[in-house]
């Protein structure tokens, strides 16, 4: 049963991240080392302009004042300063005059000086509020679509969950009415009614055991119980555990896992279990005939767990193979007993450890394989 893919994560600025975090720190130290800078600049400038026009100006006028001077810098000053002048109207000294007149021309010009070398400072103070307030409300838009995005997918998985789980349901509730109410008397189809109740509520276990793993993985209170595993005898021993299951699907296995030491940080269950879960995976939506492979490559710092087969190719998008419920064709539909989380276990898994979980198709002689690079420790 195919269901439509979510859409792809984009929280990498989210600032609930450490990324998102560090993101807005670099914005706001590199904004404002980039506004500091042109401010120093418009100040040098300003100081250049005030001294080639300003600074005359004020040596000319307090030249020309005389020894008697009055400042206009607070009220009381400038009742003194406008009486004198009125004073020196009245009495027709015209020099007197000239002196109050440049005195206050002088208090103007040096006003005019500061408020000059402020509007700098005063511009770049606002860019920057500018700049940090555009980038927050960007992020808190962001925000909000991610929080509308997620709210969807949430609604989208329950919805898948109850659409698995109610085809099951109605199914054992019309056969078990239907025995309850003795509508069946043949033997073999009762025990045929019988054996497809069992399997349809082992179907349901299933699905309820998944989605409660995928959602136990998810939760901010589970931690992965890390350390050093010997990642070759891991590795055969699960391919020793699927190896009957292999076969009796009618499949080959092939296992390339050299036993030389490589040693990883992981959890060894929840390890365990991905590689477990790829390995079923393959062997679900695979034919008979098909060929699947374990393989291990271990390079500088880094080991490469590789489980390929030669069956039919996934049409999926890699984007959302990986999402809850995605199935990728027909025949990964849930005709084959997938939930459709298995994969998605495998991601969350692999991302709880710092591993990278992809698919490559082809891959050499097989038609596709999904890869696991993990870092090595030894």
């Amino acid at each position: 049963m195919a269901r439509k893919g979510r859409a792809k994560d984009k929280a990498g600025g989210d600032l609930a991240t450490r990324s998102g975090k560090n993101n807005l720190a670099f914005y706001l130290i590199s904004r404002f080392i980039v506004v500091l800078l042109l401010v120093m600049l418009a100040e040098s400038a300003v100081v250049w302009l005030e001294s080639v026009t300003f600074i005359p100006l004020l040596q000319a006028l307090a030249a020309t004042n005389s020894p008697q001077s009055y400042e206009t810098t607070s009220v009381i000053s400038l009742i003194q300063w406008t009486i004198s002048l009125i004073q020196a109207m009245s009495q027709a000294d015209y020099a007197q005059v000239g002196s109050l007149v440049s005195q206050s021309v002088a208090v103007g010009l040096f006003i005019a000086m500061l408020l000059l070398l402020a509007t700098p400072v005063v511009v770049g103070a606002l860019v920057f509020a500018r700049m940090v307030t555009r980038k927050v409300r960007g992020l808190q838009e962001q925000r909000e679509r991610e929080l509308a995005q997620i709210e969807q997918q949430r609604n989208q998985f329950i919805t898948d969950v109850a659409h698995d789980l109610r085809t099951p349901v109605m199914a054992i509730s019309g056969m078990a009415h239907a025995l309850s109410d003795g509508l069946v008397r043949d033997e073999a189809m009762r025990d045929e009614y019988l054996q497809s109740i069992c399997d349809k509520s082992d179907k349901m276990g299933d699905l309820v055991s998944s989605v409660f793993d995928y959602t136990k993985l998810g939760g901010g209170n589970f931690t992965l119980q890390r350390e050093p595993i010997d990642l070759p005898q891991l590795l055969l021993n699960e391919a020793a555990v699927a190896y009957t299951d292999i076969e009796d699907a009618g499949m080959h296995f092939s296992v390339h896992v050299p036993e030389d030491r490589c040693v990883i940080d992981a959890d060894k269950l929840q390890f365990s279990r991905l590689v477990a879960n790829l390995i079923a995976n393959a062997i679900k939506h695979n034919g008979p005939g098909t060929e699947i492979a374990l393989i291990l490559v271990r390079q500088a710092g880094v080991a490469y767990v590789i489980v390929a087969d030669t069956g039919v190719p996934i049409m999926q998008s890699p984007d959302d193979l990986f999402q809850p419920f995605m199935q990728g064709d027909a025949s990964r539909s849930s005709s084959a007993g997938g939930s459709g989380l298995g994969l998605s276990i495998c991601k969350r898994i692999a991302d709880m450890h710092g591993f990278s979980l992809s698919i490559a198709q082809p891959y050499g002689r097989f038609t596709k394989a999904f890869v696991l690079q993990c870092g090595v420790l030894d």
